[in-house]
């Protein structure tokens, strides 16, 4: 039952500490000494934490509930609460250590102060200080509208809705499926270090072009009769034509990222390659939200394409036989801008980033009607509990699942325990175990084979 600030005033402290619970992980802790603490437990890679919401009543019972809702939000876009009140606080200690800077600049030579306000760290990763800020008032909100950013930043709600897609564009934040979308700050420790990797990569490749260049500087005639390495393609029915080529001249693979909104509207959004094709795509978490999403992935994967899903992902691309490859730069419209990638350095850039993404993503497991399905369907399983596997596998958590299917929280409890009896497990872990297994079966016994194959 829900507590009340009546409860809380009348709980008085034993010899042992008490728990007074008000519903989805949060709890009031009345110490020995009278003191009345709140916390939040919840659990993260399948660990139990706790994390601390300060004390009664300095912390009201309506702060509390909504920084355990924030919590959960976190939670639900793969973001460990602690860990971003962590690094919530370092950017306050930072953002007032980087104060106390200006202030100390301001004291020095004129031509030191033009040179430390020459340097600026994020600059070096493309991220412009309208978008820093930006970041940074997300940092300090821990959940945030662009209502509530441009209110921040003393700015339009339009340029602050432009700079928070923009930051998310670049791995910096992500965003929750209702309207209106709530940002939430990715942790620095994750988004820069990503952000970071990147820049090393392409630099890398960047790097290894210069025996390419080296030779091309002795015959600069050359030069001329070659493709463009990177066109840029502002056209919408340009790339409706370099889609449709695509699916006619794709030879071994393609691959790409996925994320909101849809790279071009309609059923070519996800252009058909012929067979023999090997198609492998990684989805993010704001893609999966996206209505007919979910069902245009399934009938791809009914269709032989390897799906897998990651939190966020930096770019939304899509390359062809490592050739080939299209990235999108804002959303898909008459002024839309989308690079046109030919240069085989800039591909191999991007397939190493692919496969490094693609060996920590999560593969998606669709209901056993599917092409991937192994074995016949059990009977017992009802037909609107085996639509929720796809849901569950593709990690949404149960607020997602209940708007996606349009159910209520008892329904979705009763479908679980429906499911968890046809697979006679008792935990969501055992049920994702034991379905995993009955889809892949495979899996299981590859390491069997491999040791039965093994000499002694």
């Amino acid at each position: 039952m829900p507590l009340t600030n009546q409860k809380i005033l009348a709980a008085k402290p034993s010899t042992k500490a008490r728990r007074l619970f008000d519903g989805g992980g949060l709890y009031v802790e009345v110490a020995p000494s009278g003191g009345k603490w709140w916390r939040l437990k919840y659990r993260f890679e399948g660990k139990e934490k706790r994390l601390a919401f300060g004390t009664y009543p300095a912390t009201s019972l309506k702060a509390a509930r909504e920084k355990r809702d924030v919590a959960r939000a976190l939670l639900a876009s793969g973001v460990d609460p602690g860990e971003h009140h962590k690094a919530r606080k370092a950017a306050d200690e930072n953002e007032s250590r980087r104060k106390n800077s200006r202030l100390s600049t301001a004291r020095a030579p004129r031509k030191m102060r033009i040179a430390a306000a020459s340097l600026r760290p994020l600059e070096a990763l493309g991220i412009d200080e309208l978008e820093e800020s930006a970041y940074r008032s997300l940092l300090a909100h821990g959940m945030a509208t662009a209502k509530d950013v441009a209110d921040a930043l003393s700015m339009t709600p339009r340029k602050a809705q432009q700079l928070l897609d923009s930051i998310e564009a670049k791995g910096l934040a992500s965003h929750s499926p209702e309207r209106p979308r709530r940002f939430i700050a990715v942790p620095p420790e994750l988004a820069i270090e990503a952000l970071v990797g990147q820049r090393q990569v392409v630099l890398e490749r960047a790097r290894s072009t210069i025996p390419d260049l080296k030779k091309q500087a002795a015959n600069p005639a050359s030069a001329v009769a070659r493709e463009q390495a990177v066109e840029v393609i502002t056209s919408h029915a340009a790339l409706g034509q370099i889609l449709a080529q695509l699916r006619q001249t794709t030879q071994s693979e393609v691959f790409g990222f996925q994320r909101a909104p849809w790279l071009y509207p309609g059923k070519s959004n996800r252009p058909e390659i012929r067979p023999g094709v090997r198609v492998r795509s990684i989805s993010d978490a704001g893609y999966i939200a996206l209505p007919g999403a979910l069902d245009s992935l399934q009938a791809s994967v009914a269709m032989g394409e390897e799906a897998r899903i990651f939190p966020t992902l930096p770019i939304k691309m899509i390359v062809a036989d490592r050739r080939i490859g299209l990235i999108p730069l804002n959303v898909v419209d008459q002024g839309s801008t989308t690079l046109l990638v030919r240069a085989p350095s800039l591909l191999d850039a991007l397939y190493e980033l692919f496969e490094l993404t693609w060996a920590r993503a999560t593969p998606i497991a669709f209901a056993r009607t599917g092409a991937m399905e192994i074995g016949k369907p059990d009977m017992r399983l009802s037909e609107a509990a085996e639509q929720m596997i796809p849901l569950l596998a593709a990690g949404l958590n149960d607020k997602a699942i209940v708007y996606e299917m349009g159910i209520s929280i008892a329904t979705l409890n009763r479908r679980v325990a429906e499911l968890m009896k046809c697979f006679d497990t008792r935990t969501r872990f055992q049920l994702g175990w034991r379905a995993a297994l009955d889809a892949f079966p495979e899996r299981l016994l590859a390491p069997a084979k491999i040791a039965r194959e093994r000499p002694s």
